[in-house]
């Protein structure tokens, strides 16, 4: 027999991979790749454990601060070189290696499994058969070469390899014990550090523990659109943080030695600060856990969660458009957003007629007003959008919201008609119509110069012809197309008012139109410049203002004069309570603090009034007499009401003087005994205080004196007749109030039944019962008094139609109150008649008086009088009832009523 020839590999070696898979079963083929990679492998190491030796001891290094504490250039420079070298020679000795033949591979099987002769390479061979055989005994000859081989196979089932021997010697184990020692004592004495300490060692750049760690300030600021606290961050956060989207953190490190580092779904802005400071910012758009890092070492690790911000959900709440018998477009609209909704718009697009449809297509764009930046907010605004060219058109409108986070959506469209002023003069219609020309760019300068000119050569007054012939002329010399488009828009008013009301209302309509523009420019000028505006520009808006209120008033004069001249005649009302006088403080007051949006808006709502008034009828003039009169007769009852709780307080006075002189007085040896010697009944009259009924003190019923009743005989049946009278009115009152608020006043009618027991109290003689009727009859009046405010109140909402903002005329017949000099009404407001009263009960009280009427001097006339030696007396008694009070041997009843007394002295004033 003789082995086959083996073609050995193109590196120099035969490889398991050359023998053929039909020769040698799949787990032999296995167990010599097994073996051929393990003596590979020991080959490498020979040359690979330089390298690994030199990691161990630089390791070791690196846990004594060795490699760390060098500058880091010198680091570098030491490490490349030591690991450079010995790699490139590890490299350049393994690439020349020779690879393992076929029979090393078959000796390393043959030495692991213990096997005495080289069984494998006979597993490989053939039979060699001499020639000149036949073929029985060919086939008879490789019948017994497998049953051979087959024996062989059987006896090789126990095949095994060892692992590589990388330390075949015992020098080579030593030392690699030695190393593997010294790493582990090493790292038991470096801790928890171990690790950061070997990452310094083997990275340039990086700090161990041994360096301190860099001070860090960390906060997140919460974006504008949702406001909030900072929040103040630490190295580690327990719990994921959520922020909105926007999100900014700021990050200070304080003088470090290298630059840091911001790793995670955040792009930093790092920033050298001048002192040595690095600064980091960052906007948070996604979440995710975000560490900041410096030389290897991590100061801060944050796991954030960042919702994201939602656009605006914005859309329709009802039909929008012009409303009824109005110019005013309505915009029903309804919005929400987390973080509140900073502006609300709605574009508009006009439909425009093909003979004026302009290319592109126009589009109008109107701010609706909200209330800060709400989260939620739905209304329906109505804007005057009549001084648009396209008013009266129908337009596709669309709102559109935009969050403070700049997300912005839109609603679905709507298709809807803008509000617009009716005008009924030829002029007015064609100036309109050259106008939304003028808009659309349809007509050139020429164009429009010959237009006006068409129209100068109608037969019109001069106050309407000569404008249009200056017209004319400003647009034949290149007058922009907005200043006469705006022109245009003053001249069709001017005429339509003209043929509806008159030359002189609509003069002064177009005077207040022009004060109107004059000062709306001037605040778009004082919102060009920082607030506030310089005192001259103050005064000037002052002055410009005053104009305004003029001649808003003379306006409100020529239709009082209009309605009187068709046979109503109202009293003029004062200046004082008219809207404008309020807006106009508050459109200054706005310009003031730079919201000029805000002053334009009451500056609209100044003028509005006017328009309101030129626009009234004769029922509307109606309804408001019938108002001024309702309102003139609510006064004449509260007026009648403070009167009659006024006479009752009289009434109420005299029967409690009656009282007062009809009680027995005290006997000279009483008000001259020492007070340690009177008992406390005796105390309390002095003090004109009578007992408690339920204490047990020891007193006597005083008697009244019969003299004096019949003394005051002829007062008491004054009085009966008195409050007679003051029944009648009473009920008079009572039944007037019922038909001018339809409604009862069921105070006023328990006080008209409580006026009953009163004659009958002041009939019998009793005062003392007819003093607390009194006070019944008042407390009745004082509560039915607040009820008539308030059924007045319910009565005047809506009873003055259009014209419910003109106040009432004043009772006060002053000039300066004619001329609106003064402050507002209080007429205005029907819930505010009884201050209005009360206020001027205290306007009439003297200065010299107290609110009972009596008189504040020590003259002797004075009712209020307190001589020198009574007023020392009382204050001896009151001394002796506080000693009574703290002796506590006195009976527990008597000591009750004594500290009940005492009580309101003893508060600290």
């Amino acid at each position: 027999m003789s082995s086959s020839h083996r073609k050995p590999s193109p590196t120099g070696c035969s490889t398991p991979d050359t023998v053929k898979a039909a020769l040698l079963p799949p787990r032999f083929t296995r167990i010599k790749r097994q073996a051929y990679r393990r003596l590979r492998m020991e080959q490498c190491w020979h040359f690979v454990r330089w390298p690994v030796l030199l990691a161990g001891l630089w390791g070791c290094a690196a846990l004594l601060h060795l490699p760390q504490s060098l500058p880091d250039w010198l680091h570098v420079l030491l490490e490349l070189a030591s690991f450079g070298i010995l790699s490139g020679w590890v490299i350049r000795r393994i690439y020349h290696l020779q690879r393992p033949s076929l029979k090393q591979i078959d000796q390393r099987i043959e030495r692991d499994s213990g096997l005495g002769f080289p069984p494998l390479a006979t597993l490989t061979d053939n039979p060699a058969l001499p020639e000149g055989l036949s073929e029985a005994q060919q086939n008879r000859e490789n019948q017994l070469w497998t049953i051979h081989r087959q024996r062989l196979l059987a006896s090789l089932e126990t095949l095994k390899l060892h692992p590589p021997h990388l330390f075949p010697h015992w020098p080579g184990r030593i030392t690699g014990i030695l190393v593997v020692l010294c790493l582990f004592i090493l790292g038991c004495f470096a801790g928890p550090h171990t690790g950061l300490r070997l990452k310094a060692g083997f990275i340039p750049g990086t700090d161990d523990d041994a360096t301190p760690i860099p001070a860090m300030q960390a906060w997140i600021d919460r974006p504008a659109y949702a406001p909030g606290p900072p929040l103040f961050l630490t190295s580690r956060a327990e719990a994921p943080l959520s922020l909105p989207e926007g999100a900014q953190l700021h990050v200070i490190v304080e003088a470090p030695a290298g630059r840091p580092s911001l790793h995670g779904p955040a792009h930093a802005k790092r920033i050298h600060l001048q002192n040595g400071n690095w600064q980091l910012e960052s906007t948070l758009q996604q979440s995710g856990t975000i560490s900041l890092s410096i030389r290897g070492r991590r100061l801060g690790r944050w796991t954030l969660q960042i919702s994201a911000d939602t656009p605006p959900d914005v859309h329709w709440t009802g039909k929008a458009g012009a409303q009824a018998q109005s110019w005013y477009t309505s915009f029903p609209w309804s919005v929400t957003q987390p973080h509140g909704v900073a502006t609300l718009e709605v574009q508009l697009q006009p439909i425009i007629p093909p003979a004026h449809q302009p290319d592109p297509a126009y589009t109008l764009t109107v701010p609706l007003p909200l209330e800060k930046q709400p989260s939620k907010a739905k209304g329906e605004t109505r804007l005057d959008l009549s001084d648009s060219p396209f008013a009266g058109l129908n337009a596709v409108g669309t709102l559109c919201a935009r969050s403070g986070s700049g997300k912005q959506s839109c609603s679905q469209p709507q298709t809807f008609r803008l509000g617009h002023r009716p005008f009924h003069e030829p002029l007015s219609r064609a100036l309109l119509d050259l106008r939304l020309d003028i808009a659309t760019k349809r007509v050139t300068p020429q164009q429009i110069a010959h237009r006006l000119s068409l129209l100068t050569e109608l037969p019109l007054p001069t106050d309407l012809s000569l404008p249009l012939v200056l017209l004319q002329r400003a647009a034949h010399n290149g007058m922009s197309a907005s200043t006469l488009s705006e022109q245009l828009w003053f001249m069709a008013l001017y005429a339509e008012d003209r043929s509806q009301s008159g030359q002189e209302i609509a003069a002064s309509m177009l005077h207040i139109r022009a004060l109107q523009n004059a000062i709306r420019l001037h605040l778009l000028a004082l919102g060009q410049q920082p607030a506030p505006p310089p005192s001259a520009e103050q005064q000037t808006l002052h002055d410009e203002l005053e104009s305004l209120k003029t001649a808003l008033d003379g306006h409100m004069a020529f239709i009082f004069q209009k309605a009187s001249q068709n046979g109503l005649v109202m009293p003029m009302p004062g200046g004082k309570g008219m809207p404008w006088i309020h807006l106009a403080g508050q459109v200054q007051s706005d310009a003031l603090a730079g919201h000029t949006a805000q002053a334009l808006e009451h500056l609209r709502n100044m003028v509005e009034p006017a328009e309101q008034l030129r626009q009234a009828t004769l029922p509307d003039m109606q309804a408001l007499a019938a108002s001024m009169q309702a309102q003139a007769e609510a006064r004449t009852q509260r007026l009648a009401l403070r009167d009659l709780i006024r006479q009752e307080t009289d009434l109420l006075n005299r029967a409690q003087k009656r009282l007062s002189s009809e009680l027995p007085s005290p006997d000279s040896t009483t008000q001259h005994k020492d007070v340690s010697q009177m008992s406390t009944a005796e105390l309390l009259s002095q003090l004109g205080i009578a007992p408690s009924t339920n204490n047990n003190t020891p007193s006597e019923a005083a008697t009244l004196d019969q003299t004096a009743l019949l003394r005051h005989a002829d007062d008491r049946q004054q009085d009966h007749a008195t409050q007679y009278a003051l029944r009648l009115l009473a009920k008079t009152l009572n039944h007037r109030g019922e038909t001018l608020t339809k409604k009862k006043m069921p105070n006023l009618l328990k006080a008209e039944k409580d006026m009953g027991q009163v004659l009958k109290s002041l009939a019998t003689r009793q005062d003392d019962k007819s003093v607390k009727d009194i006070q019944t009859v008042l407390n009745d009046l004082s509560q039915s008094r607040h009820e008539m405010s308030q059924n007045q109140s319910e009565a005047s909402k809506g009873s003055k139609g259009k014209l419910g903002f003109i106040p009432p005329p004043s009772s006060s017949s002053s000039p300066d109150e004619q001329n609106g000099a003064s402050s507002a009404s209080p007429d205005d407001d029907p819930n505010s008649g009884q201050d209005d009263d009360s206020q001027d009960e205290d306007e009439k009280q003297p200065d010299n008086q107290d609110p009972l009427g009596r008189k504040m001097d020590d003259s002797p006339d004075s009712d209020a009088h307190i001589p020198d030696h009574e007023r020392n007396r009382a204050h001896d008694i009151e001394r002796e009832l506080q000693r009574r009070a703290s002796d506590r041997t006195r009976p527990q009843s008597e000591l009750d009523y004594l500290n009940r007394l005492l009580a309101p002295l003893r508060q600290p004033h």
